[in-house]
């Protein structure tokens, strides 16, 4: 059975991913706030907001939250929407 890694251990891991990731989002942010035009009422911005608010809670389950952020709710009728033939 492996071993669970101490917290230390994923950090010293993780970190340069962490901050890479996290440079590549201000960049993506900057060039958002240097473009012209204004997209503070669009959805995808508010959808934005919500999924890095969901980053700074320290409760477990963060990426759970922030893929149904970006995702569509739930419809029973979806494959007839989308054209998808019906399995079984």
């Amino acid at each position: 059975m492996p071993t669970c890694k101490t917290a230390d251990e994923v950090l010293t891991k993780e970190f340069l991913e962490i901050r890479t990731r996290i440079l590549d989002l201000a960049a993506m942010l900057d060039r958002l706030d240097r473009a012209t035009g204004d997209v503070a009422t669009d959805r995808r911005m508010g959808m934005i907001r919500q999924g890095l608010a969901a980053l700074e809670s320290s409760e477990p389950g963060r990426a759970e939250r922030v893929q149904l952020i970006f995702s569509l709710p739930y419809e029973a009728q979806w494959q007839e929407k989308m054209s998808v033939a019906k399995r079984g």
